[in-house]
């Protein structure tokens, strides 16, 4: 996909210094040298000069030549295209009746490249086999939705996974064909908005496990703790520096009574700690 997203020049650049399977992330700003992040650390490519054109072209491709359709995804910052690869857009927003209606002149990108790494879950081996309410915690970046992309991928084996992906990079779907590893017991749903998917096909399509990743907002919390409570088990991600953060924000405070297990990550991948809410360690 990156082939395609970037221009000869840019990805020439890059890929004569790392392979995509280590790159997380690319940025493009109009007029900047290109940055890249592998493993964690972020690097400039001096000699590489963004160009409006390049970004122009990202966003042609990602929206399949027709910014007017994407539009709706535009306005909310971001597009979703091949498998799960995901454009952060920023630039200058037009209102239309008082609220943003798209954005032009974009002059930032930030591309997410999506990885399936199994055996990333080798350290919650317990906590996939007890199949309790988990909720996964780091800041941006950790690979927070890697990890739930391989608990669903374990999970969906022998039992009723139904993922709530917003933004179509959890599970992505193209042309109608889920683009990773699955068990055989996965259903996704594709950008629907959190909300009203937890109100719909919880009913609807009565999952065993809930996957769903960044939890945000009172309504998201709020939501999470209805489903638990009919019986349904969630694994879901949230935006947070460690558990602490968890405990100070009234938002998000709930998530501790209805959650059984909390993994922290520190790094990429790499789990930090893993607190049972059960032996009151969290």
């Amino acid at each position: 996909m990156l082939d395609k997203l970037l221009s000869e020049s840019i990805y020439n650049a890059v890929f004569a210094l790392a392979g995509e399977d280590e790159i997380s992330e690319l940025r493009l700003r109009a007029g900047k040298p290109l940055c890249y992040a592998k493993n964690g650390r972020y690097f400039i490519i001096e000699d590489c000069i963004v160009t409006a054109e390049d970004i122009e072209r990202a966003v042609a491709v990602a929206s399949g030549h027709s910014v007017y359709a994407a539009n709706d995804s535009i306005a909310r910052g971001y597009l979703v295209c091949g498998k799960g690869y995901r454009l952060g857009i920023c630039g200058e927003g037009v209102l239309k009746d008082g609220k943003l209606f798209t954005l032009k002149n974009i002059t930032s990108l930030c591309i997410r490249v999506p990885h399936e790494v199994k055996g990333c879950c080798d350290k919650l081996r317990d906590i996939l086999k007890n199949a309790a309410n988990t909720l996964i915690i780091s800041p941006p970046g950790l690979g927070k939705t890697t990890m739930l992309r391989e608990c669903a991928r374990i999970l969906s084996r022998d039992k009723n996974v139904l993922v709530l992906d917003e933004r179509g990079e959890l599970i992505p779907v193209e042309d109608g064909q889920v683009t990773v590893e699955t068990g055989d017991m996965c259903d996704v749903a594709c950008n629907i908005p959190k909300i009203t998917a937890y109100e719909t096909l919880v009913r609807t399509m009565r999952p065993d496990i809930i996957i769903t990743d960044e939890v945000f907002g009172e309504r998201e919390v709020q939501a999470i703790c209805d489903i638990s409570r009919c019986g349904v088990t969630v694994f879901a991600s949230l935006h947070a520096g460690g558990i602490g953060e968890v405990y100070s924000a009234a938002i998000y405070r709930p998530l501790l009574n209805v959650m059984r297990y909390f993994v922290v990550l520190e790094d990429i991948g790499r789990v930090a700690a893993v607190y049972d809410g059960r032996e009151n360690n969290a």
